[in-house]
């Protein structure tokens, strides 16, 4: 083969180890980027989905509750969410979620009668940090059989920088639609 033969051969497998290594990085961020919509989405399907009957008997009853060492355990309910959404959550985050977000609205929507189902989700990650992202719901939201209706809920979500794709914190920022299911 000549000199120049040899040189295009070269250049051309240079090139494409070039591409594939571009075509693997794509896919592997690609991935990355799915396990993390896939974490949020799967959140807000169990979130708004129902109310869940099975989380709010284990929730609100009282005979899953024992109380160890002068403290309230429900090792049911914890078994339960650890199940539904252990998955997607670090350790810390899942016990933040449920103390504080994780209830409210298939509470207000149990107790109120209202049927809710997740219609989809957008979901953005933040140029400036890279575990942060931002997430805006359509929920439909119904009552006695009434006609279905819609509404947006919004919040943010920020992935743990050490248990890979797992969500460290998970927020709601609109309330939107809790005003409308404590009415």
């Amino acid at each position: 083969m000549s000199k120049k033969k040899q040189n295009k051969v070269h250049y051309f497998l240079n090139l494409m180890m070039i591409l594939s290594g571009f075509l693997i990085a794509s896919c592997s961020q690609t991935e990355e980027e799915d396990q993390y919509n896939t974490a949020i989405k799967k959140v807000l399907e169990h979130q708004f989905t129902g109310p869940d009957e099975e989380f709010m008997e284990l929730l609100w009853n009282p005979k899953y509750r024992t109380v160890v060492n002068n403290k309230e355990e429900n090792q049911e309910l914890d078994k339960y969410v650890a199940e539904v959404y252990g998955p997607y959550f670090t350790d810390s985050g899942l016990d933040s979620f449920i103390a504080t977000f994780g209830t409210q609205y298939p509470t207000f929507a149990h107790d109120t009668g209202y049927k809710l189902s997740f219609k989809g989700v957008t979901i953005e990650q933040s140029e400036k940090i890279p575990y942060r992202y931002t997430f805006k719901a359509k929920v439909g939201y119904q009552k006695n059989g009434d006609e279905e209706k819609t509404a947006n809920v919004e919040g943010e979500v920020f992935f743990s920088k050490k248990e890979e794709g797992k969500i460290g914190r998970f927020e709601y920022r609109d309330e939107g639609l809790l005003d409308i299911l404590r009415e």
